[in-house]
């Protein structure tokens, strides 16, 4: 492995920056809320179920604004480990953040509407909700979000791996100051 330095002057725009962070203190309200409903009762979480998913909309709406970032923002250059594979590993992570994001909000919706969600919601009445066997797309809503959590844990590692390894601290890209 080649001996690299990156230029961690470079940074990402602001929106990116604060759209990036906005979005991982949802993502961590919205991960733990979502495992937190899965024991309760429909009339237990009617509540709940709006919050989360207005805050899944919310980031629904960063993602997409991010996306549209992505390709008309400044953006510092791709880093570089001195290893092909890691290179490649780095931009497969941050694409596959994307489209977890996306079908995450996919099957999120579909829950929503397939499991009586909207109705209850709309109705307040919990008793429309069908029982979790019955809603089809709700057991890949949480396998995506436990994958996105798992990413989420490779990203870490990424991170922590550039800073002791390559001796670096390529959080400073997405760092507002």
């Amino acid at each position: 492995m080649e001996k690299v330095q990156n230029d961690l002057s470079q940074k990402f725009s602001k929106g990116t920056i604060i759209i990036h962070w906005l979005t991982v203190i949802l993502i961590f309200a919205l991960f733990p809320l979502g495992k937190y409903m899965e024991g309760l009762e429909p009339s237990e979480k009617l509540g709940l179920v709006k919050i989360h998913a207005m805050l899944g909309i919310s980031v629904f709406i960063l993602t997409a604004i991010r996306t549209w970032l992505f390709f008309k923002a400044p953006r510092p250059a791709e880093l570089k480990t001195g290893s092909a594979m890691n290179d490649k590993l780095i931009i497969w992570v941050r694409n596959a953040f994307y489209f977890l994001l996306f079908a995450i909000t996919i099957s999120g919706s579909a829950t929503m509407i397939l499991g009586g969600y909207g109705d209850a919601l709309s109705s307040d009445n919990a008793e429309l909700i069908l029982n979790r066997g019955d809603i089809a797309p709700l057991k890949g809503h949480g396998l995506l979000a436990f994958t996105l959590m798992l990413l989420f844990v490779m990203h870490l590692i990424g991170i922590i791996k550039h800073y002791f390894l390559m001796k670096e601290n390529a959080l400073k890209r997405m760092l507002p100051w």
